[in-house]
């Protein structure tokens, strides 16, 4: 019977007290017991004899020295031997896979072996990918490297990833931490630092602007509606009414949905309201129009004011029982009289000639007919690349802080940096390089308030000699928005989030 080349086995002991990464580990099918019971002359100590060339248990890594990988105690590890026939001589280990990299921060030792021969066992971890290699959800998308990508990953959130022309170090890429069997959320304001080579330059080479109109919704304030009483007259002398009334605010009663036809009776007040007789079409149509500019205008008929405020906007339209006889099919003679009158008055109702719908409309503002439209400039920029490769480097994070051994500022103390060389904490950020820093300046907004304060002390003038300067210089910049400018200039200059010493 063959021997096995490695050997599954648990991480008794990380603490390497020559920290070369060796740890002390038991093959899983040895007994820590009875190996060391075999140990004589003299009696195994396991105070003494731990870590020495007597310890049966010291596993060296496999990995070079610079590459510093120590797995964590009840993790495990495949042990290897120089010669497999002599155990407990010349041994090494590697860290044994995961069953899951949401488990990269630690393993038991036993979910480590889901995915060999004996892992059958055990539950399927959550997968993080579907089959098709597509994402199971889009919140994890960048968290663990990517097939063809190479990477140093830490137990929690930081990792380097490098790929065919970039590099990314980052702390911090899930919301909170990682947990075991639950697909992590990327965190997108991480601290990062990314060095990139694009193989071509992404430059600007037009600006197309153009007008995008966008149709308004409003509510309809006033409604003119007109009645012929003698339609059926052969003897153009008509006889009617145009009425002014005030809508109450209501769905129907908005632009969108108002029309010649709409059924709005519950829905009107009468404002006010003036009679003709006897008059022609022409006079008619006149007389109609006469009372629509009237209101446009907010004029006056018979001296009294239509109304005292601003009436748009508002709907004019013949009425309900007037719009169903027009758009009626004539049954008798003097129906077809009846339609063809009021079809021809219908007609020649405008605000003015530019309205292109004849007998009603929407007016919402003075001469303006038709729906509201909202005009946006819209300003698209065209951009070409060329084949220049280009390099780029960015580092981020909720705070940055950019520091000197060598620098103190003045008034401030010196940053004290003993204790940090494997890393600064969060109480010395906070309680002592942040006072002993100061902010970012931001240059061309910095530009903008020195050409303010230019500006004004180039252009001022003073009433008399020895008096302040006048509030207002010639050029327009005034004392006001200068000192308003140097206020927001602690907001809009400074970046206190990225600090310098």
């Amino acid at each position: 019977m063959s021997k096995p080349f490695f050997y599954p086995s648990i991480v008794l002991d990380n603490e390497d007290p020559l920290m070369l990464g060796r740890v002390r580990a038991r093959v899983l099918t040895d007994n820590y017991n009875d190996i060391t019971d075999s140990i004589t002359n003299p009696v195994w100590n396991e105070e003494k004899d731990r870590w020495t060339s007597r310890d049966p248990f010291v596993f060296l890594p496999l990995l070079p020295y610079f590459i510093y990988q120590v797995p964590k105690n009840n993790e495990l590890i495949y042990g290897f031997y120089y010669n497999k026939d002599y155990k407990f001589q010349n041994q090494f280990y590697v860290q044994a896979t995961f069953s899951s990299p949401t488990l990269s921060p630690f393993e038991y030792y036993v979910g480590a072996q889901k995915n060999t021969g004996v892992g059958i066992q055990y539950k399927n971890p959550v997968p993080l990918k579907n089959q098709d290699g597509t994402y199971a959800t889009p919140q994890n998308r960048g968290v663990f490297p990517e097939p063809g990508d190479n990477a140093l990953l830490g137990r929690g959130t930081a990792d380097i990833i490098v790929k065919e022309n970039e590099v990314l170090i980052r702390a911090g890429k899930t919301i909170g931490n990682i947990i075991p069997n639950t697909i992590p959320a990327a965190n997108n304001t991480r601290a990062y630092f990314q060095l990139t080579r694009f193989p071509n330059i992404k430059q600007l080479d037009d600006v197309i602007t153009y007008n995008q109109e966008n149709q308004k919704t409003v509510i309809v304030k006033y409604l003119v509606e007109w009645t012929i009483t003698n339609p059926e007259n052969n003897l153009d002398k008509f006889t009617g009414n145009v009425y002014l009334y005030k809508l109450k605010p209501d769905l129907k009663t908005n632009s969108k949905e108002l029309e010649a036809d709409s059924e709005i009776e519950g829905l009107k007040s009468l404002v006010a309201s003036t009679g003709f007789s006897a008059l022609s079409k022409k006079e008619t149509i006149d007389f109609i129009n006469n009372f629509i500019i009237t209101l446009n205008n907010q004029g006056s008929i018979n001296g009294k004011k239509l109304v005292n405020e601003p009436p748009f906007p508002f709907y004019y339209r013949p009425s309900n029982s007037m719009y169903t006889k027009i758009t009626s099919t004539p049954s008798t003679p003097t129906s077809q009289i009846e339609i063809s009158n009021l079809s021809q008055i219908f007609s020649g109702i405008k605000l003015n000639g530019s309205v292109p719908t004849k007998g009603y409309s929407l007016v919402y503002a003075k001469d303006l007919t038709g729906q509201p439209f909202d005009v946006k400039e819209i300003v698209t920029p065209i951009f070409k690349y060329n084949n220049t490769p280009v390099t780029f480097g960015s580092m981020g994070a909720d705070k940055l802080a950019f520091i000197s051994h060598s620098s103190t500022i003045p008034g401030k103390s010196k940053i004290n940096f003993d204790g940090t060389l494997y890393g600064i904490s969060n109480d010395k950020y906070t309680d002592e390089i942040l006072p002993n820093t100061s902010s970012m300046v931001r240059g061309e907004e910095l530009l903008e308030l020195l050409n303010l304060i230019v500006r004004f002390l180039t252009t001022h003038t003073h009433a008399f000699p020895g008096l302040p300067p006048v509030p207002v210089t010639q050029d327009g910049t005034s004392v006001t928005s200068m000192l308003t400018e140097m206020q927001n200039a602690v907001n809009k200059v400074l970046n206190q989030n990225i600090r310098i010493n």
